[in-house]
């Protein structure tokens, strides 16, 4: 009876949530539904007292509003906020127990920061107005930063979460400076709810689900 009751403790949210993103993509003429999931996943973070996690939660169920709402400076701020808080909760609150190689690591970076250039190379000339630029220059910053911070942790659920985020975000960026991408409210939220649900997911998982060993010892 307690195994079921732990179980349905971690199982509910999640099928809850998996049910909210869904009704997203439904042809309802609602379009608040939006924000459904990351309130949810919000209020179940402080149900369960992991207050940083709810701040992080929090921001983003915010910048989800101002998306909602189609304000793109709030909703840029909002998500720097959520950035910072995952990367305070990764590097500082949580810091990874067992991390990969010292060459793996710097491996890592490099890609992040190469991916870093070319993402800005391509999206920030097409920006106008440059007080948007600049801010997405240095939201751009905060969310590979927060890319790094999950990735140096053993954690699968963690990096598939962080990478998805990062996926969407470039495939906005995309879509609002550089071409109009067709359905890209699929290509958009599919991977930032999963990405979200993978963080939310990682951040209970046992500190942490890991890769089998020998993948480290590169």
């Amino acid at each position: 009876m307690i195994e079921m009751k732990e179980t349905s403790k971690k199982t509910v949210p999640i099928a809850v949530f998996v049910i909210l993103a869904f009704m997203v993509f439904l042809p309802i003429p609602f379009p608040a539904r939006m924000i459904f999931p990351l309130a949810w996943l919000t209020l179940c973070s402080m149900f369960q007292k992991q207050w940083s996690l709810s701040m992080a939660l929090f921001f983003s169920f915010c910048g989800d509003v101002m998306g909602w709402k189609n304000e793109l400076i709030p909703q840029i701020g909002f998500f720097a906020l959520a950035q910072i808080t995952y990367i305070i909760i990764f590097c500082i609150l949580y810091p990874p127990k067992k991390t990969w190689s010292k060459s793996v690591r710097i491996l890592l970076l490099c890609h992040v920061t190469i991916f870093y250039g070319m993402a800005m190379a391509w999206i920030f000339p097409k920006v106008e107005d440059r007080i948007i630029a600049y801010g997405i220059a240095v939201y751009a910053v905060l969310l590979l930063g927060m890319c790094y911070s999950a990735l140096r942790h053993r954690n699968v659920c963690l990096i598939i979460g962080a990478l998805l985020f990062v996926i969407s975000d470039f495939i906005l960026g995309v879509h609002l400076f550089v071409q109009r991408i067709p359905h890209s409210s699929l290509y958009v939220l599919a991977p930032y709810y999963l990405g979200q649900l993978l963080l939310y997911v990682g951040y209970f998982s046992g500190r942490f689900i890991t890769f089998p060993r020998p993948i480290y010892n590169i």
